[in-house]
């Protein structure tokens, strides 16, 4: 790093609603000096920014084949219920109740899960067919056995959640970079410096946390981390049909492998759960078109309005990636999109917590579950490689008491030592966090220090179109 780099305690990179919910994290924590950048190539937003409804249409649910992740996800539920109380605003959350439709193959699958979230104190339950009509009168259910009811579920805003995570954020004392994305993650030998901006230019800090969706692997892989996470595109097709459905309940039509909400007024969004092809086109459209015709015979008329191709990360088992890896103070928050927003609150408290406290707050959200060292084979490698030369990734509570900061370090991988990370303290590339004197609370970088203009950081003051503040990049039918 040159001399007069900038520097924070902590850079997340990837500016998504779960780089964000980290940030809010963060600074719930009293860590203030945390800098929010951008993935890749500037010019797109977050989930949500092109007109696409975001992973899984914006779905907060507790549906889960583990209790840590359906813990997470009624965390995340109880949080966007209270939205505007806790983050200061609306997120567009909509608590319309969500319905799981199985046949008699997957009664046995569905009580149990339905048994697991009771367990964790989540309100579900089993419904008749019969009760599912009632609510969804336009519905074919002759197919479906029974059905799982959430009637806390719903879905929400993509957009305006990860700018009311931000807005907080930033009320908390986070900075939010926006004048050039991070185009890779810089070490010296076994040990994280800093990150590179696309202009050349760098950010000195001892804690990079990756939460860049589908690109994240691309920003370790040159660190020696091989991170097994995938990129997925989901498919989604809005219709417009001719009635009112804005209280209609989100059903996932399992058989199918397909959801459905309200999405306005007049309006559905019908999404695959599975992953779509690399690109789509009006076959697959028609296709979803008649699949909705013959599963909502009620409706007179149903046509297609918008498509959407909504990439998203994936793990290999179906669980996020959340822990230590690589070099010290490299932490990765990843394959969380696929869940859709539901868990990015229990993301954000998790990554704060392990990197404070070394474990986990919640006895429920056990950090072994999403620790990427079970995938060891692949997260490990002999030493980190050099970064390459900087350039573009190809677009596919505030009370500022000091705390105990783990450096680096989670359960799994013991910590070498212990820093106090109070304010007054700043990011040292060498020593991770360094004594009082340097950009700490008192001079952390800010609108105020004038750095926008003398070192080419600009930071937003919230969301504007075009500002390059997203980790998934949405990809609507005429981009695909």
């Amino acid at each position: 790093m040159r001399p007069g780099t900038p520097a924070a305690d902590v850079v997340i990179v990837g500016a998504g609603p779960e780089g964000m919910a980290i940030a809010y994290a963060f600074t719930r924590r009293g860590v203030r000096d945390v800098i929010v950048c951008a993935a890749g190539a500037g010019g797109s937003g977050p989930p949500g920014s092109t007109g696409d409804p975001g992973p899984g249409g914006g779905a907060v649910h507790c549906s889960a084949t583990v209790p840590a992740l359906a813990a997470m996800a009624w965390v995340g539920t109880r949080l966007f219920e209270d939205a505007i109380d806790v983050l200061g605003e609306d997120v567009g959350y909509r608590r319309c109740g969500r319905l799981v439709g199985v046949t008699g193959a997957d009664l046995g699958a569905l009580d149990a899960g339905i048994a697991m979230r009771r367990a964790l104190g989540i309100d579900v339950g089993r419904v008749a067919a019969d009760a599912v009509a009632a609510r969804w009168p336009e519905l074919a259910v002759r197919d479906f056995a029974a059905f799982a009811h959430e009637p806390r579920g719903g879905y929400a805003d993509t957009r305006r959640t990860a700018r009311a995570f931000a807005r907080a954020a930033r009320h908390g004392g986070a900075a939010i970079l926006s004048c050039a994305p991070v185009v890779s993650v810089s070490a010296n030998r076994d040990r994280i410096t800093g990150v590179r901006l696309s202009d050349g230019r760098e950010v000195a800090t001892g804690t990079v946390v990756v939460a860049a969706g589908a690109d994240s692997p691309a920003f370790v892989e040159p660190l020696g981390v091989a991170l097994p996470v995938r990129a997925a595109r989901e498919f989604a097709v809005r219709v417009r049909v001719d009635r009112a459905v804005d209280e209609r309940p989100v059903l996932v039509d399992l058989p199918h492998r397909r959801y459905l909400r309200p999405d306005g007024p007049g309006q559905l969004l019908l999404g695959a759960l599975d992953p779509a092809a690399d690109a789509f086109d009006d076959e697959l459209t028609a296709r979803a078109a008649a699949h909705l015709a013959a599963r909502l015979p009620g409706f007179r008329e149903i046509a297609p309005v918008a498509a959407f191709g909504t990439r998203h990360d994936a793990g290999p088992d179906h669980l996020p990636l959340i822990g230590s890896v690589g070099p010290d103070g490299l932490f990765v928050a990843a394959g969380c999109g696929e869940h859709g927003l539901g868990i990015m609150p229990a993301v954000g408290t998790l990554v704060a917590d392990l990197l404070c406290d070394g474990a986990s707050g919640r006895p429920d959200i056990p950090s072994a579950d999403f620790h990427p060292d079970r995938f060891a084979a692949h997260t490990r490698s002999p030493g980190p490689r050099r970064p390459p030369a900087a350039r573009p990734l190809d677009p596919a509570d505030d009370s500022g008491r000091g705390h105990t900061f783990v450096q680096g370090r989670d359960p799994g991988r013991r910590a070498d030592a212990e820093r106090e990370f109070a304010p007054g303290r700043h990011a040292d590339s060498r020593r991770g966090l360094g004594p009082a004197g340097g950009l700490g609370s008192d001079r952390r970088l800010s609108l105020d220090q004038g750095l926008g203009s003398d070192r080419g950081l600009a930071f937003d003051e919230g969301f504007g179109s075009g500002q390059g503040l997203g980790s998934d990049r949405g990809f609507s039918s005429d981009q695909a």
